[in-house]
């Protein structure tokens, strides 16, 4: 089932961007878990959002992430998923975690180049950016995600 709201909207060489899916609307202080396998990534992207008003849960494995969200009874408003997890895919688990607390915006993110990237089924509105993300992209990215910003980052 592909619950797009649209076609993408390339952005950069590195950012896709899909709609805004009508049915989630985060607030501000909006919560982000983060998964990514490299613990100085998920240090450094909750630091980062921490210090922009975010509330994060980190998570280091696709067992690991479904255990936080389980934890949180549900309460994530934006998924950030490394593509490549030692235990399955980005967008296997953002399918899961949707099939779990229904549908949340996502930025996929790869340390591979984009032609390795395979996310024409995934679901609701995403981006995606190539690792390293400047610090800027990052917020923007989020903010975005999260309803903070009309734009998506360029």
């Amino acid at each position: 089932m592909n619950s797009l709201s649209g076609p993408p909207v390339t952005v950069t060489s590195s950012t896709t961007v899909h709609p805004l899916d009508p049915g989630h609307q985060a607030a501000p202080g909006s919560h982000v878990l983060i998964v990514d396998d490299d613990p100085a990534i998920c240090a450094a992207y909750d630091q980062i959002l921490r210090s922009h008003g975010f509330d994060v849960t980190t998570a280091g494995s696709r067992a690991d992430a479904l255990a936080q969200v389980d934890r949180l009874d549900g309460m994530v408003d934006v998924l950030v998923m490394d593509i490549t997890l030692p235990d399955g895919d980005g967008t296997s688990l953002a399918r899961e975690i949707i099939e779990r607390i229904g549908l949340r915006p996502a930025l996929y993110v790869s340390g591979w180049a984009e032609e390795f990237w395979d996310l024409s089924d995934a679901p609701g509105r995403w981006l995606v950016m190539q690792k390293p993300i400047p610090i800027p992209r990052l917020i923007a990215a989020v903010e975005w995600l999260a309803g903070r910003r009309t734009r998506p980052p360029t």
